[in-house]
């Protein structure tokens, strides 16, 4: 019954993604790079497009995030990830996008709009759930079940000097294949923490996905040579068993180089891939948002979609506060941020708060 209501509220939600990037008539392939007359003329004369015009970066990076950064161990407790990315290039082609992003985007603004430049970044990452006590060994009915979530995904990226778009596709699994358990007593005992016990009451090994289309668009933008402010508007849509949900947010930036950064500004720590790491100086920014969020199914609160497991009610209204910094020093760029997000059960009343850091290092 369960699979049955996530694809009929699925369904709600595919709607808003098909509409979020798709357009009404396709637009002429990207344009050589030899034309740049073709292009409109504040991308042309920017350093984005003169670097998307030549040879485009690689990058890695690395992320962790956990609760002990704001003295907690509970709730959302931590995850690791590890991004590789290529851009920025003019167009997508079969060297830089797989077959099968390529099959799912073909027909989305994100190929076909013109006047636009691009990267794409694929990233490995674990996340661990955990009840708020983490000393008792039975199952506790009443709070978030103990969950590993292990996934692989892709994020596609287009944008201009207004508007930026991210396509992402997510395959994963939850369950003990994630090694949840391992990591978590590992760090815990790296840390000096507590051991969590109960890990005897995870959800059930079981395939997960999800597809997720993002859009980033400036309210306003004060720019002077070296510094300035911006006010993005974030809007996001997903589908699929990991969550199904429809998000609305804002975010305001303060600090050097916002022209082209808002390219892959997100406001979860996991996604945000460091735009100033191609940066020719040292820059850096601020910046405080807001999102609320309609979900529809979460598989970490609601169980296992396909099979019997722990689960509780979902809090189908949420709310998110972030801020962070983001900059670049040397070769290498971070991002630091602290999130506290609403709870994702009415069984809950405490918010799960925790911050994250990522080091990217970028090279051709």
């Amino acid at each position: 019954m369960r699979s049955f209501l996530v694809m009929l509220t699925g369904l709600a939600t595919s709607a808003v993604l098909s509409t979020a990037l798709a357009q009404e008539q396709p637009s002429q392939a990207y344009p050589d790079a030899g034309a740049p007359t073709d292009i409109a003329a504040d991308i042309a004369g920017s350093q984005a497009f003169r670097r998307a015009a030549n040879s485009p970066f690689k990058f890695i990076t690395l992320t962790f995030e956990n609760d002990v950064f704001v003295g907690q161990d509970d709730g959302f407790t931590n995850g690791f990830g590890l991004t590789f990315g290529r851009g920025p290039f003019l167009e997508f082609t079969e060297k830089n996008l797989p077959p099968h992003l390529d099959f799912l985007t073909r027909n989305l603004e994100i190929q076909t709009k013109a006047d636009r430049i691009r990267g794409v970044a694929h990233m490995l990452f674990q996340h661990l759930q955990t009840p708020q006590d983490i000393t008792i060994v039975e199952l506790q009915e009443n709070d978030k079940p103990y969950a590993g979530f292990l996934a692989w995904q892709s994020t596609l990226f287009s944008w201009d000097t207004n508007v930026s778009d991210q396509v992402s596709l997510t395959l994963g699994l939850v369950g003990p294949a994630t090694f949840g358990e391992q990591t978590q007593e590992a760090v815990h005992r790296a840390i000096g923490s507590e051991i969590p016990v109960g890990w005897d009451n995870q959800l059930e090994n079981e395939f997960v996905f999800q597809v997720e289309a993002q859009r980033v668009r400036k309210f306003y933008r004060n720019y002077s040579d070296r510094f300035g402010i911006d006010i993005l508007g974030l809007k996001s849509a997903s589908l699929g068993t990991v969550q199904s949900a429809a998000k609305l947010g804002l975010a305001v930036r303060w600090g050097t180089s916002l022209e082209f950064s808002h390219a892959t500004f997100a406001l979860e720590a996991d996604r945000q891939v460091n735009a100033l790491a191609l940066s020719e100086r040292n820059d850096f920014f601020v910046y405080l948002g807001a999102r609320a969020s309609l979900v529809l199914n979460d598989v970490l609160v609601d169980g296992n979609t396909f099979t019997d497991s722990h689960s509780v009610p979902l809090e189908h209204f949420q709310n998110q506060i972030s801020g962070g910094l983001v900059w670049k020093f040397g070769s290498l760029a971070y991002v630091f941020q602290l999130t506290s997000s609403s709870p994702k059960t009415p069984v809950l009343v405490t918010r799960d708060t925790f911050g994250a850091l990522s080091v990217t290092y970028p090279f051709r």
